[in-house]
């Protein structure tokens, strides 16, 4: 399976011998490095104050947790980040299949956490076979639709096809918020990958339809949608009206909303969030999925601000990278990051405020998780691999 882009008249090989190791350390964009890693320590300090007054043993060394998995994370990162990013697309094919397997053992014998069956449990070690899939999919999407690119129809309905597998398998867990993050990405790349503009009509067309039908039809009428989960429904009856089941469903937002609210703009302080200490914002979920509720009442308008500036630019140094890189793969992977990453900012942030329903899933570099900030870091090492190879002619 060798792609035109990779033959030996170009091969990638012979020009990373005259790319010696200095260039390499010369072109790495070390401001991106620095905003990764300000947005990491700060969360470790947001998870230690989440996580402080708990009672829980595993939710108080959470902080150590993610210090070690960031140390092994950055391992990773620069590893990646000094591979030819050409290497990794080419064999993503066999990542993805390794995957697959893996989305369905955890239907089978997976750890159900906060209701949803996602974790693979090896003795302390837990993985998410869904953020794994994630990363494969934007390594295959971009080697697919770069093989195919002479044959657009084939490359845009066979990548179409694939998400569809992955898709299904994560909504199975039930996993919603880790099932749609497929979609963004999935527009991205074929945006990147040259699909005229016409045909993303259909697709937003349905996308409004359905927005449109719960406002209308869950909000006002009372209908379900079909195919989710009564708890699901809940979650979206309660995002329109919390007051609904304040006690139960609409508590947890309520409490975000007290939370935020009170941090007015400088916040209550460092260990001083009454919402966090106090458990209304509920500990399983602090560190986590609410993190973000934890920085609004510890550090306010200011500390929150910080943050969504610091992962803006880092989005806006990954469409950067894409938009610079030498080649149709090298905008493919750094487009499909940057899609990942603004949709767990953006519905994070956004499920925290009222602003989209609850459907738990982390913020980037901030929420506690081992296997999400890794993948996180994976994915800007190859943005790293990008950029510090957009003038290898």
């Amino acid at each position: 399976m060798e792609n035109a882009a990779y033959s030996n008249e170009n091969s990638p090989k012979k020009k990373e011998k005259e790319f010696g190791f200095f260039d390499k350390f010369f072109k790495f964009d070390w401001f991106l490095f620095l905003i990764v890693l300000a947005l990491s320590f700060f969360g470790i300090a947001v998870i230690y104050s989440a996580t402080y007054s708990s009672s829980s043993a595993e939710f108080r060394n959470a902080p150590f947790s993610q210090f070690l998995w960031l140390m092994l994370g950055l391992v990773i990162f620069f590893i990646v980040a000094f591979t030819d990013y050409h290497f990794l697309v080419k064999w993503s094919w066999i990542l993805l299949l390794l995957t697959i397997p893996l989305l369905v053992l955890v239907l089978l014998i997976g750890q159900t956490v906060n209701g949803a069956k996602s974790w693979l449990r090896f003795g302390p070690i837990g993985i998410e076979p869904a953020e794994l899939c994630k990363l494969a999919f934007i390594l295959f999407g971009s080697f697919w639709l770069d093989r195919f690119k002479h044959r657009p129809t084939i490359s845009f309905l066979t990548l179409c096809f694939v998400v569809v597998i992955p898709f299904v398998l994560i909504l199975k867990q039930p996993a919603l918020g880790s099932a749609a993050v497929f979609i963004p990405i999935l527009f991205a790349q074929l945006f990147i990958g040259g699909l005229k503009k016409r045909y993303f009509a259909i697709p937003l067309i349905l996308i409004l339809a359905v927005l449109l039908y719960a406002y209308i039809g869950v909000s006002h009428l009372g209908w379900d949608i079909p195919g989710l989960k009564p708890y699901q429904m809940n979650r979206i009856r309660t995002f329109f009206d919390p007051n609904l089941d304040p006690l139960g469903s609409g508590w947890t937002i309520n409490q975000s909303l007290i939370a935020i609210g009170s941090g007015s703009f400088s916040g209550k302080g460092f260990l001083k969030g009454t919402q966090n200490m106090l458990g209304f914002l509920p500990k399983n979920i602090a560190h986590t999925d609410f993190i973000f509720s934890v920085i609004g009442e510890e550090w306010g308008f200011v500390g929150g601000s910080a943050v969504i500036i610091g992962e803006g630019i880092m989005l806006l140094l990954c469409l950067r990278a894409a938009f610079y890189a030498k080649d149709l793969v090298g905008s493919l992977v750094a487009g499909g990051v940057a899609a990942m990453l603004f949709t767990h900012i953006f519905v994070n942030i956004g499920m925290t405020i009222k602003v989209v329903p609850i459907t738990g899933i982390p913020l980037p570099f901030i929420s506690y998780g081992g296997t999400f900030l890794i993948i996180c870091l994976i994915g800007l090492g190859l943005v790293e691999s990008i950029w510090i190879r957009r003038n290898l002619k």
